[in-house]
């Protein structure tokens, strides 16, 4: 083919793959530059239809792709050139992978001439990802071969697959041959078909499968439904939290809610909602005296180790809930599994239980009584002094309803499990627990707030801010395009905090360097330098600087200072006051 004929062939395949993506409901692109992508860069740039965000660094695209199909169902693309651009969306993709994110990963390649001799630019990307992808798509190269049907299908199928059960990331690898572009020959704007969203089946139980759980669940004498992260792609957290408040009130159990369950925060029922189970099951007494007879388990493995030990000790009496069918019992103590769509499967049970008489159990008054107490004590240390408790205290008191919530792993989501309880005001948690680093944190975050539109938060420390600074320079570019409202809380506490809490911290010689690692940079001037306001304040100054941030839109840094020991100390002193006055109160 001649030149003109090669790009043109280029130009075909791109707003094709293009316009397949967008019809089968994809509606961000996070493109990080390149030569290599310039044909389906220049595609996507001519559809009306495309929100194009542009972030230099592929990592920090990866994770802002990762946020926006967490925050919405939807997959984003993220589009790299050849070589090792696309190497740097592993961590992300492996988070997807876990966690049930879906996500599309779009890596350009170079021709097959030019594999294999040394090119420059150059490496084997058609299985980059190996099996962390739900499917990968290799293409070959453009030719008038090449239907344009087919390029479509391909388009579908891999928005189906990523928005599929279970839910998570796809490749697509697309080579080109140059010329990737000439003067004057721009790709034809057609976005004109309508779109064809992909939907996931949701699915619950057949009549008689149902009828048997709502038997076994009815004869039990006591039970607990524990309820931890959820898969984003698959649950409607809201419409969640009310069908579980549902079922909780037909069969009288409590809910062992983790802070990203969807059932800490919001308008529906909570009195049957535990918020403490982490601090209360940490005392072995009173975790044998709230032991009970069955578990309804919906979500990933709890945050609190406490919980998750609590869970393991009751073998055989676990049922899993999980709409993908994925066996989720890190513990293997599930005696069997729940293919349905959760909310549906409680709504479905609580209306049936319904029908039937219940008396009141008593072990849903002691986790009652006891969450109340334990509640009261964690509330009062936490009111007091400028500590990490008092962080996440100050923060929920001053998000809006409606707002989003992202929070790091590591200490932040502990503390938020510990110190964030219940309340009516609708928020929305998201955390990257499905392999739980701090990778992507401000990356992350931003996706959420791009994809959502919602006045979003992000709770993490020093040294998560510091490992996404590329995460921070994506915000400050893509602020001023996308007008995202991202306030960053950042608690810096010098270091590794969390490293404190595990018995490395007595290590005579090792802790500091080779586990706190604190930094010396200046957060301040970190966040100056990337065009972001910087403010540093107390935790008691927080509601009003948060509104304030809220008001002036874009994206800002609230670092507040604290003492790690003293942040230790006092989560060891609130905890313990709390399951001490708990036990009491039971008699224990």
């Amino acid at each position: 083919m001649t030149p003109e004929e090669t790009l043109v062939q280029n130009q075909r395949v791109a707003g094709e793959l293009a316009r397949g993506l967008l019809a089968a409901g994809v509606k961000h692109v996070i493109l990080s530059p390149g030569s290599r992508s310039t044909p389906l860069a220049l595609a996507f740039h001519a559809l009306a239809a495309c929100t194009l965000h542009v972030v230099l660094d592929e990592r920090a695209a990866a994770f802002v792709a990762l946020g926006i199909g967490r925050a919405s169902g939807v997959p984003a693309v993220a589009l790299a050139t050849s070589g090792s651009a696309g190497a740097n969306y592993f961590p992300a993709v492996v988070e997807a992978n876990a966690a049930r994110v879906p996500m599309i990963l779009l890596t350009c390649d170079r021709p097959g001439e030019l594999h294999d001799c040394g090119a420059p630019q150059t490496m084997p990307q058609r299985a980059l990802f190996g099996e962390h992808v739900r499917a990968a798509f290799a293409l070959p190269e453009p030719d008038p071969a090449l239907a344009s049907r087919w390029l479509r299908n391909v388009a579908t199928r891999a928005v189906s697959s990523a928005v599929g059960s279970p839910a998570g990331p796809v490749h697509l690898n697309v080579p080109f041959r140059e010329p990737l572009y000439l003067p004057g020959a721009e790709p034809i704007a057609d976005d004109d078909a309508a779109p064809a969203v992909v939907h996931r089946g949701r699915s619950s139980l057949s009549p008689s499968e149902l009828a048997a759980l709502v038997e076994s669940l009815r004869n039990e004498p006591s039970g607990a439904i524990v309820c931890g992260p959820l898969a984003p792609a698959t649950l409607d957290g809201e419409e969640l939290a009310y069908a579980v408040a549902a079922l909780a009130a037909s069969l009288d159990w409590p809910i062992l809610a983790d802070a990203t369950s969807a059932l800490r925060f919001g308008a529906h029922d909570q009195t049957r909602v535990i918020t403490t189970a982490d601090t209360l099951l940490g005392e072995p007494r009173l975790a044998a005296k709230l032991r009970v007879a069955r578990i309804l388990r919906i979500g990933q493995q709890s945050t609190a180790k406490s919980v998750t030990r609590w869970v393991s000790e009751h073998a055989d009496a676990v049922t899993l809930v999980c709409p993908d069918g994925a066996w989720l019992d890190g513990g293997g103590v599930a005696e069997r599994l729940v293919v349905a769509e959760p909310s549906l499967l409680c709504r479905d049970l609580a209306a049936s239980l319904a029908r039937g008489e219940r008396s009141d159990n008593p072990t849903t008054a002691a986790w009652q009584t006891c969450d109340r107490v334990a509640r009261a004590e964690l509330v009062r240390h936490a009111s007091v002094g400028n500590w990490e408790g008092r962080v996440v205290h100050e923060l929920l008191a001053g998000l809006p309803n409606g707002a989003r919530l992202h929070v790091a792993s590591s200490m932040p989501i502990r503390d938020l499990d510990a110190f964030g309880h219940a309340t009516e005001t609708r928020i929305a948690v998201t955390s990257n627990r499905g392999v739980n680093g701090i990778d992507g944190t401000v990356a992350t975050a931003l996706g959420v707030a791009l994809a959502s539109r919602a006045k979003t938060a992000a709770l993490l420390g020093d040294l998560a801010f510091l490992h996404d600074l590329d995460g921070l320079e994506a915000a400050g570019a893509l602020a001023p395009h996308g007008s995202p409202r991202l306030v960053l809380v950042v608690v810096n506490n010098g270091g590794g905090g969390i490293f404190g809490e595990l018995p490395i911290a007595q290590h005579p010689t090792a802790f500091e360097r080779l586990y706190l690692t604190p930094r010396p940079a200046d957060l301040g001037r970190v966040a100056h330098g990337l065009g972001l306001t910087h403010q540093a304040l107390s935790a008691d100054a927080l509601p009003g600087a948060l509104a304030a941030a809220f008001e002036r839109g874009g994206i800002h840094v609230l670092e507040v200072v604290v003492s790690r020991t003293d942040s230790s100390e006092r989560r060891r002193l609130a905890r313990a006051d709390a399951a001490r006055l708990a036990s009491e109160v039971l008699g224990s």
